[in-house]
């Protein structure tokens, strides 16, 4: 059965501050119940050593006892060791934040483990809370007749609906060709070049990379469809809406004004030695909040080709179906590798929480734009009382 888009299942409005004890006591011993066995098959597939936290002066243990996850008091032999600080692990117990995104902010505090491990957990925490799997031998692709689906697929709009948006949930992505003018392309380019001199570094609206030779460049242009009539015209196109809709199948997807940061040019240099340009395989969900607003769909506009030669996106196969860990994925995945290259016009679409990364251009510099789609608001539901040793957090007040 395919993934649905709208994988939330928690709410801002529930957010309330959470203790290990009280996490260990209450919440622990159902998580487990429902989603501990999963867990113990991905930390006997994965080798993971156990997890222990350390916050003030408590410190406690995950652990596969079998075919299950428990928690004892202390700290297992041999187990990775994280230390939280009282907020940090609230955040972390309720997928608001995830070690990936602590590590990107360099306050991550760990020991007696490796990058690879934390990543892992990062996996195997969210297994636990949100019941996804880490592994699954019998994941396959299959097409809305149960025959096996070709991964390389692309899909013009003369192509059933059905078929597009099935594909979609089922492998995590798309190729698409013929939903957009090439020509369009050329004069979107030179809108680039034109307005490239209107952007600083530093501005807040830019972001900037180092070359080899030690130039700096400006590789990601915000708020460009203001200074873009043709890409503003696509975006409030009849063809871009039916995409929206056929994308979004059942569910509720909806597009934002037209306006600000709608969508983002990316400039792809070659010789990118350090800044955002080209990034190895991540989700768009893994500084955490998956359970929050996931999934989004991701769209990219092919301005120049892409290729092995000026690189590319790539995607894992499925990997919104299973919580591959990120650094797993950099160097031994265990789904299906794709490439996507594109001719000018096409376009990409990958969820937020499918694996995807941009591989660097080695000849030619490549150009490419992404906008997307959201998940409709939810109604704020009615709020709960908090539970016995459980406050509200003030900072938290509005419906994800």
């Amino acid at each position: 059965m395919p993934v649905a888009l709208d994988r939330r299942t928690r709410r801002d409005a529930d957010l309330r501050h959470v203790d290990v004890e009280t996490f260990v006591v209450a919440d622990f011993p159902s998580l487990a119940a429902r989603n501990g066995a999963v867990v113990a098959r991905g930390i006997e597939v994965l080798n993971a050593p156990s997890l222990a936290v350390e916050v003030s002066d408590q410190a406690w243990s995950f652990t596969r006892a079998g075919d299950t996850l428990t928690a004892s008091p202390g700290i297992a032999d041999g187990a990775v060791v994280v230390t939280f600080s009282a907020e940090e692990f609230s955040d972390w117990v309720q997928n608001q934040r995830s070690f990936n995104s602590m590590l990107t902010a360099r306050n991550l505090r760990y020991r007696g483990g490796s990058e690879r491990d934390i990543s892992v957990w990062d996996s195997l925490w969210l297994s636990l809370l949100e019941g996804w799997p880490v592994v699954d031998d019998a994941l396959a692709f299959h097409d809305r007749h149960g025959d096996p689906l070709a991964l390389d697929r692309v899909f013009t709009p003369d192509d059933d609906p059905a078929d597009i948006a099935h594909f979609l949930r089922e492998a995590g992505y798309l190729h698409l060709r013929g939903w957009t003018d090439p020509a369009d392309m050329r004069r979107i380019s030179d809108d680039i070049d034109r307005v490239l001199p209107n952007y600083r570094e530093g501005d807040g609206r830019s972001w900037w990379a180092t070359l080899a030779d030690g130039t700096r460049r400006c590789v990601r242009l915000q708020e460009f469809v203001e200074h873009s009539p043709t890409t503003a015209a696509i975006l409030r196109g009849d063809r871009w809406d039916r995409l929206r809709r056929v994308i979004a199948a059942d569910d509720d997807l909806v597009q934002g004004p037209v306006q600000g940061r709608c969508i983002e040019a990316l400039i792809k240099p070659v010789g990118v030695v350090a800044g955002p340009s080209d990034v190895s395989f991540h989700r768009d969900c893994h500084l955490g909040r998956h359970a929050y607003r996931c999934s989004s769909t991701v769209v990219g506009i092919s301005v120049t080709e892409s290729s092995e030669a000026n690189g590319q996106l790539r995607v894992i196969a499925g990997s919104h179906r299973i919580l591959m860990p990120v650094e797993v994925a950099k160097t031994e995945p265990y789904l299906p590798v794709v490439a996507v290259p594109t001719v000018p016009g096409d376009l990409t679409v990958h969820l937020s929480c499918t694996l995807h990364e941009s591989t660097p251009p080695r000849l030619h510099e490549r150009r490419v734009m992404y906008a997307g789609f959201g998940l409709a608001a939810r109604r704020r539901p009615r709020r709960r009382r908090p539970r016995a040793g459980r406050t509200p957090r003030a900072r938290h007040r509005h419906t994800a």
